[in-house]
């Protein structure tokens, strides 16, 4: 316990040392530790050729990429001398955008007090359609009206935002403490991950398959068609599915509920909540379902006839309405540890 507090109060005096040579090196001023009293100048770069490959890395600022009427991509941004810079370049088709910290031992203690947004924005002429790489530590992203070959986002804090955008091949969106919003893309995968914060998708068509995951916050899918397959995974969240068609759905949680409203899914439906209900509306299976729930009800209703279904359904503790049946030639299976089973049929 001694050599804790031995190090801990060492740790303390050196940080206090350091704090006393930035005071006496700014003579006092508590204003220097600010970068508030630096203005922004604001740049304008313009590429000199065609482009087909967007590389950006953004640490504070927001980034905003869209099309606009231009003839070759062009870069709006803000510099703060001595503080930080965009370094921006060409190499043969590609483009390169990179921050620059200019803080030195004693500037790193700053503090930017400088609430104005300037975000930097990339405008992109109306036939490009190359890949765009995007990362950022501490700032939103916004993709808007757009056409690209690939898209890959990712950030640390702050929001990802799509709109109208389409993609050749594959989307690839990640964040760790943020949401991430998509809304009209269109794409041959989108894969969407967050570890603290939402993913919500909506009005899009994936032409293959669709991978979201979420370890802290919910993810909802609206008015979206895969052609292939979908999966939904949480660890503390909830699942909602509006308005989906899908080949096969897998939809899985440790904890958290999951609904399904106007779901088709050509072939298997699946689910597996440790804790939290599962809620079916109209929902529509080609092979069937595999449901199953630790701890929460499993109730809703399933497009077709009962006769179909050839049915299991096991309650450890709880009431089911459902009978067990080796007729269907689909399958439906129920299982809950805790909880009732309460399945209706449209027809």
């Amino acid at each position: 316990m001694k050599k804790i507090i031995l190090i801990a109060g060492g740790c303390s005096l050196a940080g206090l040392l350091i704090m006393m040579i930035a005071l006496i090196s700014v003579k006092g001023r508590i204003s220097e530790f600010s970068t508030s009293n630096v203005d922004s100048v604001k740049q304008e770069y313009e590429c000199s050729s065609e482009i087909i490959k967007i590389d950006a890395d953004i640490t504070s600022d927001n980034l905003e990429i869209r099309t606009g009427d231009v003839e070759f991509i062009s870069v709006s941004y803000y510099n703060r001398p001595e503080y930080y810079e965009y370094e921006i370049s060409e190499s043969g088709d590609s483009l390169n955008i990179k921050y620059v910290d200019l803080n030195g031992p004693i500037k790193l203690f700053t503090v930017d007090l400088d609430f104005e947004d300037e975000p930097v924005i990339i405008t992109v002429p109306k036939n490009f359609a190359g890949k765009v790489n995007i990362s950022s530590t501490s700032g939103n992203i916004l993709a808007e009206t757009i056409h690209t070959s690939s898209l890959d986002l990712r950030n640390t804090s702050g929001n990802i935002r799509i709109y109208d955008v389409d993609t050749a091949t594959d989307a690839k969106l990640s964040n760790t403490s943020g949401s991430i919003n998509v809304d009209t893309l269109v794409c041959k995968n989108l894969t969407a991950s967050n570890t603290s914060g939402g993913i919500s998708i909506e009005n899009s068509n994936i032409y293959e398959k669709l991978d979201t995951k979420c370890n802290s916050g919910d993810i909802s899918i609206r008015s979206v068609s895969v052609k292939e397959g979908a999966r939904l995974s949480t660890t503390s969240g909830t699942r909602y599915l509006e308005n989906v068609t899908a080949e096969y759905l897998n939809c899985d949680g440790s904890s958290g509920s999951l609904k399904a409203v106007d779901v088709t899914v050509q072939y298997d439906f699946s689910s597996s909540t440790t804790s939290g209900s599962v809620t079916l509306e109209r929902v529509e299976a080609g092979s069937g379902f595999k449901i199953s729930a630790s701890s929460g009800d499993v109730r809703g209703t399933i497009v077709g006839n009962e006769d179909d279904y050839k049915i299991s359904a096991d309650t450890s503790s709880g009431s089911c309405n459902l009978n067990d049946s080796n007729e269907g030639t689909k399958k439906l299976t129920v299982s809950t540890t805790s909880g009732s089973v309460n399945i209706d049929f449209t027809e």
